[in-house]
């Protein structure tokens, strides 16, 4: 939501934009932390590594321990490179000295924990934070626990630089992340001023109600008060200035170490965050650009500087593969293949030999200097005073060792609030609060009146307000609706030309897919078992695309969302919903193109496009994840959308049964899905099919479907093992 503009992140402008890669097409595959960051650690899709919840049984820390991914993942790959390997911040969720002690501290990593202590209830807060390498307690930390982070992150840098040994720091700050004391992110108290005014952008998909078939949101628009979404808007980016600040400190740091030249820097996220879009107040685990579309900038040896790669698309798994290719590292032989692909920066460097940026030349002001008073270009200082080291603090003595872990039914965890732990309880009583203020005067005990921090209650003048900004917005939206059905026809005529130009573009530069895979299986109380698969997919990147199907946003490129949704409250048979949205005409998600009957044969045909290669996905594991379409043409003869759109092809996707579910469940089983065969790997065995063959050229073999597992015993909670 416009967080990395130059005005809101001047230093991650300076430092990583103006000489490094951004990535506006940047994809998480699963919009929830702790799946995204199981992802990052192991390259391998949620099907894959099967962690999908941030709580147990199907995920968190202890899904992590007990499926036993520490034994092979990134750190353990690059320490057996050279190596120093070190994670500050962030852990996966529910991680704690309890859950350490009672299924065992993750395989040499260091993490740290936040504690909470009766201090948060004093103001200001006081926030504690315990380090630990490979869960050994290390030292206690008072103060804003990002201050606290990058401070560390100095130490370990020094450490590593002092040795000679290489190093992989992976630096999870909290913010911009809701925290435990009232529901708000931390501010540094330096930063409690920044941003007067400001307020979530009102975009076209701000209070506009998600199809009522997939039971998302509410039907009402603007159902909550608005002014609660500006509030956590203006709260979440003053807590992200402390970063920008800190990233400013780090990069100085790498400078004055000799380093800053011979080090990679990636700045990303493990996901993203609504705050009104879809007419959702707050939430982050569906498929819509807001949640999974995320920030990603890169600056290292051989990195294009100023480039805007707008016709590249890239995914979580992609970095994994990119981290262990620029550090020459691998997973063991015997090891499950990564699900990325390395960044291609050869292509990138082809296609942006100049800086492209569009804020390559910002001339605009930033949000604590006016406009051309601060030099961007200029390199980071390295005088004595500014590269002098902190001083260290003194070790700190021995900790009386534990006692035993306890077993059997006395154990119980211990809640230390900790601000990692994303579980919905707090966000569902938010939600809640807002419910029962609906048309009504908050109470003194109210959720919008603590978020105010002791406000007085709205008066009826401002809920006058409130309802005629509600009924604007209506008019702005049905207004909005009926231009976008008045130029539908002439889109969609516009979109054929563009595919067709970019399929009989001359020559092919890159094997780069331009395919991304999003999914999830909806743990908690949430949306509890409403599943999906998604694919969204740009043309190649060397395409011939018109302008006029471009997008005035994120140019460059046509690319499109897929939804299979399985929707839990529907009938047996009619469980799956589908929805497909140019994403370069309707960044907004508001425009669901299946809805037009009946469908254009230029829509179908896409479709048909897009479900097989979502199938794919669906069941790929290492080369199949990045080179979907080679499942489809072995022979190589396609790699990408426009290739697949050659007519010569219509009725070889048109012959492939759409993906589609036999149940709904909080947990991913493949038992629970209906896939042409044809497009699973001869690896996978589903009940009451045996493995399909690989298909030796483009024309595959008839379909045979699967027979439909067993009422009882067909889905095991426990999931099966993605191959």
């Amino acid at each position: 939501m416009n967080s990395t503009h130059p005005y809101y992140m001047p230093m991650l402008h300076k430092h990583l934009r103006l000489q490094g890669t951004e990535l506006p097409h940047f994809i998480t595959s699963v919009g929830n932390c702790c799946p995204s960051r199981t992802v990052v650690l192991t390259g391998r899709h949620c099907h894959n590594n099967n962690l999908t919840a941030n709580d147990p049984p199907h995920g968190g820390y202890a899904g992590f321990k007990t499926k036993k991914l520490d034994k092979s993942y990134l750190p353990l790959w690059l320490q057996a490179a050279g190596y120093q390997t070190y994670w500050v911040g962030k852990a996966l969720n529910g991680f704690s000295t309890f859950m350490a002690d009672n299924v065992g501290p993750p395989t040499q990593a260091d993490l740290d924990e936040f504690q909470a202590s009766a201090g948060l209830a004093q103001r200001p807060p006081v926030y504690l934070k315990y380090y630990y390498t490979n869960c050994q307690y290390h030292e206690r930390k008072v103060g804003l626990p990002d201050d606290n982070l990058f401070e560390r992150a100095h130490s370990l840098i020094e450490d590593s630089v002092d040795s000679g040994n290489p190093f992989f720091l992976k630096l999870a700050v909290s913010a911009p992340h809701d925290g435990p004391v009232d529901g708000l992110p931390r501010i540094a108290d330096r930063y409690l001023s920044a941003f007067p005014g400001l307020k979530v952008p009102r975009g076209p998909n701000y209070g506009k109600p998600i199809d009522d078939r997939f039971g998302m949101s509410k039907q009402r628009p603007l159902w909550w008060d608005s002014a609660d979404s500006d509030i956590r808007y203006r709260a979440r980016a003053q807590s992200m200035l402390a970063i920008d600040e800190h990233l400013d400190k780090l990069v100085t740091k790498l400078e004055c170490l000799g380093i800053l030249n011979n080090t990679y820097i990636i700045y990303t996220s493990d996901n993203g965050f609504k705050l009104g879009q879809h007419n959702i107040p707050q939430e982050k685990w569906t498929y819509y650009e807001e949640d999974v579309a995320l920030p990603f900038f890169i600056r290292g040896p051989g990195v294009p500087r100023g480039a805007y790669a707008n016709t590249v698309q890239a995914a979580m798994v992609d970095v994994t593969a990119t981290i262990l290719n620029l550090a020459g590292a691998a997973p063991p032989a015997n090891a499950d293949p990564v699900d990325g692909a390395p960044l291609p920066f050869d292509l990138l460097r082809t296609l942006h030999s100049q800086p492209n940026s569009p804020f390559y030349s910002y001339k605009g002001a930033y949000w604590n200097a006016a406009p051309g008073t601060v030099d961007m270009l200029a390199p980071p200082a390295t005088d004595a005073a500014t590269c002098a080291r902190s001083a260290r603090p003194p070790p700190m003595p021995p900790l009386p060792p534990r006692p035993p872990p306890c077993k059997g039914g006395k154990c119980k965890p211990i809640d230390v609030g900790s601000d990692d732990d994303d579980s919905e309880n707090a966000l569902l009583n938010r939600l809640a609060s807002y419910d029962a203020e609906n048309g009504t005067e908050s109470g003194s005990g109210s959720g919008r009146r603590m978020l105010r921090n002791g406000a007085a209650a709205a008066t009826g003048t401002e809920l006058e307000g409130a309802e005629a900004e509600a009924d604007e917005l209506r008019r702005q939206l049905a207004e909005a609706t009926m231009v976008m059905e008045l130029e539908e026809e002439a889109e969609e005529e516009r979109e054929r030309r563009a595919l067709q130009a970019a399929g009989s573009a001359a020559g092919r530069i890159s094997t780069w897919s331009n395919m991304a895979l999003i999914e999830q299986w909806k743990y908690g109380n949430l949306w509890r078992g409403k599943d999906y698969r998604v694919i969204r997919a740009c043309m190649p990147p060397n395409a011939t695309i018109a302008a006029s199907a471009a997008g005035t946003r994120r140019t460059g490129n046509v690319c499109y969302k897929y939804v299979v949704f399985c929707n839990i409250e529907r009938a047996y048979g009619a469980l799956r919903l589908n929805q497909l949205f140019n994403l370069s005409s309707d960044e907004a998600e508001v425009n669901d193109l299946l809805l037009k009957k009946p469908l254009p044969t230029g829509t179908q045909r896409l479709v048909d496009r897009l479900d097989a290669a979502l199938t794919v996905l669906s069941y790929c594991s290492g080369f199949s994840c990045a080179q979907p379409f080679t499942r489809i043409h072995p022979d190589g003869s396609v790699v990408n959308l426009a290739e697949a759109m050659d007519p010569k092809y219509d009725s070889l996707y048109a012959g492939f049964k759409k993906l589609d579910f036999y149940r709904c469940a909080e947990y991913y089983d493949p038992a629970n899905e209906i896939p042409d065969s044809r497009l699973v790997p001869e690896e996978w065995t589903l009940p009451g099919a045996a493995p399909p063959p690989r298909p030796p050229t483009s024309t595959l073999d008839p379909y045979v479907p699967f027979v439909k597992p067993p009422k009882k015993g067909g889905g095991k909670k426990g999931g099966k093992k993605g191959l």
